[in-house]
């Protein structure tokens, strides 16, 4: 062999002279490749037993690649730990490249379904903490991005994390930082750690506004255009009901928002409230004149129009229904929808509908509420209306057994104190 790089079985050779190459044991390479195989065929049982083949061949010095490969193997199985920990040891080594990105990429995914997690089980402040450094990871690499649609996935993914904050109680960002440029005639009567809050989730905005347009930047040369700009666009709506949201709640609080502290009264009065519900359905609308099959678009589209037109929100929902039928938020709104405004019958239906659907602890809090509302119709019958409140209570704790929601968490400590 004259020349190990331009003979074609350059793979199985190592060339002894030159000391820069780092030794790499073949039969772990082997492995890897056989693992690599395995994930690409979806077999990730299989796949995961040679990567862990592999590791030990190699005395645990597998490449990046690899072990990147593996972590998205991890990612894909659930095992959000041990993929963000393998993840973290290979972006410790300083080094950057195309890799590293990707690696970047995958521990924020990872990170993000340990704060969805974290929120389940309580775990507020490690929530953030997940939350913070899937944000970090990202900021810190994203610039090195030289792909636009790379890019929009990062913007994307940054979104979406941002976002995800609503989630938590506004007690947890009480020593965040504050931007200034959040102040309003109407943030003079939120708390510092409200403000903080929707500051921090306002930066999803941001990234979501970017995303949209590094899509539109490359116009009619991508035939996916239409689908990007519109999936953009509808995570940019959430992400401004979800700012509406968290003010609404935070000024219906204690006696500042009187005796009707719902979002649909709060919006009448509150202009800011009213401007982000305004903005969400212009971002949901423009969603779905891209892209009209888009059945999450419509039912956020649903959820934005309840506050401001329920009738016109039940279209919303319906639509979305019929373009997937197994799409439990819509069913859960419509039913939700129906108990607020009193149809108690039409209401137990949809929740029925809903069992067949998805296992939510929005059915059961739905379900409690109802057996709320027939204890207090039966209330001059002392032994009807126990037996309600109990029924109540029941569905309330079923609803905890699937996930901590605080209105599951509620209803249950007040159906049990009665």
């Amino acid at each position: 062999i004259q020349g190990l790089g331009s003979d074609s079985h350059e793979m199985f050779y190592l060339d002894p002279k030159n000391t820069s190459i780092v030794p790499v044991r073949e039969s772990g390479e082997t492995w890897g490749e056989l693992a690599n195989c395995y994930r690409r065929l979806g077999k990730y049982s299989a796949a995961t037993r040679a990567y862990e083949e592999a590791s030990i061949a190699s005395d645990g010095c597998l490449s990046p690649s690899t072990c990147c490969a593996w972590a998205q193997v991890q990612l894909d199985l659930g095992l959000y730990d041990e993929a963000a920990e393998k993840c973290d040891v290979i972006l410790s080594s300083g080094t950057t490249s195309p890799i590293h990105q990707m690696v970047a990429y995958i521990e924020s995914e990872a990170l993000l379904a340990m704060a969805k997690q974290d929120v389940q089980e309580g775990k507020f402040g490690l929530c953030l903490s997940h939350l913070q450094k899937g944000i970090d990871r990202l900021n810190s690499l994203s610039v090195q991005f030289s792909s636009s649609e790379n890019f929009y996935c990062v913007t994307k993914l940054l979104g979406d994390l941002y976002t995800f904050a609503e989630s938590l109680p506004s007690y947890v960002f009480i020593l965040s930082s504050f931007s200034e440029e959040t102040h309003d005639d109407e943030s003079t009567f939120l708390s510092h750690e409200v403000q903080n809050q929707m500051s921090f989730i306002a930066k999803g905005e941001e990234a979501y506004m970017m995303a949209q347009k590094l899509a539109e930047i490359e116009g009619d040369s991508d035939e996916d255009y239409p689908y990007l700009v519109a999936s953009a666009s509808s995570d940019l709506g959430t992400n401004l009901l979800a700012q509406a949201r968290v003010c609404s709640a935070a000024l219906g609080e204690g006696s500042g928002g009187g005796t009707k502290t719902s979002m649909f009264d709060m919006a009448a009065r509150s202009g800011k409230i009213m401007d982000l519900i305004t903005r969400s359905i212009n971002s949901y609308t423009k969603a779905i004149d891209l892209n009209p099959h888009d059945a999450s678009a419509w039912n956020g589209l649903g959820t934005a129009l309840a506050t401001v037109d329920p009738l016109l929100s039940q279209h919303a929902f319906c639509r979305a229904l019929q373009i997937d039928k197994m799409l439990a938020d819509p069913l859960s709104n419509v039913g939700m929808m129906y108990a607020d405004f009193g149809k108690t019958d039409t209401s137990s239906e949809v929740l029925d509908a809903l069992t067949q659907v998805a296992d939510t602890p929005l059915m059961w809090v739905g379900r409690g509420l109802l057996l709320e509302k027939s204890s207090i119709e039966w209330k001059g019958q002392e032994g009807s209306s126990e037996a309600c409140m109990i029924k109540a209570a029941d569905a309330y704790r079923a609803a905890l057994q699937i996930m901590q929601n605080p209105a599951a968490l509620m209803g249950y400590l007040e159906a049990g104190a009665r």
